[in-house]
């Protein structure tokens, strides 16, 4: 039997969180003005760039190197930015504790992305359990173009 060590059982905890959250907002989403299920964008080729409409800064991640326990978190959603970028979506916990880092693989048909949580250096001991959503930007090779884009399969002991 596998044991779960602290800080995977805080990224669970975080993310049953963010999963109920995510759960409980859609369906209320669903349930406003225009009443029909929406497609999601994971794992389809895109028309076009889905702009960020609130007039807010958006502000990403950072992407960090240093981390420590990474686990890959799958991404919730994701937008295309622009020609090579787009902005991927994902739940992790408190910026004072958790940092975040992509792994990207890319062909001519498409696009594959793992976004990867990790405590970072000097984290706290104790780690409030706070979830949040976070984003990262990511620069492809080549345009994204009609490519699909996918969740990247990688076991947490084989991150590149």
């Amino acid at each position: 039997m596998r044991t779960i060590s602290g800080t995977a059982l805080r990224l669970l905890v975080i993310m049953a969180g963010m999963a109920l959250l995510t759960t409980v907002g859609l369906g209320c989403a669903r349930q406003d003005a225009g009443g029909g299920d929406q497609p999601s964008s994971a794992s389809t080729a895109h028309q076009a760039p889905t702009q960020d409409t609130s007039g807010e800064a958006v502000v990403d991640e950072e992407p960090r190197a240093d981390l420590t326990g990474q686990q890959v978190i799958p991404w919730t959603d994701y937008e295309v930015v622009s020609e090579r970028q787009l902005r991927f979506h994902f739940p992790t916990g408190s910026p004072d504790c958790y940092g975040s880092r992509a792994a990207v693989e890319e062909d001519d048909s498409g696009i594959r992305v793992a976004t990867i949580v990790g405590l970072v250096p000097d984290a706290p001991e104790n780690c409030a359990l706070v979830g949040r959503t976070a984003s990262i930007l990511v620069t492809t090779e080549a345009p994204v173009g009609d490519r699909t884009v996918d969740h990247l399969e990688v076991a947490d002991e084989d991150l590149p």
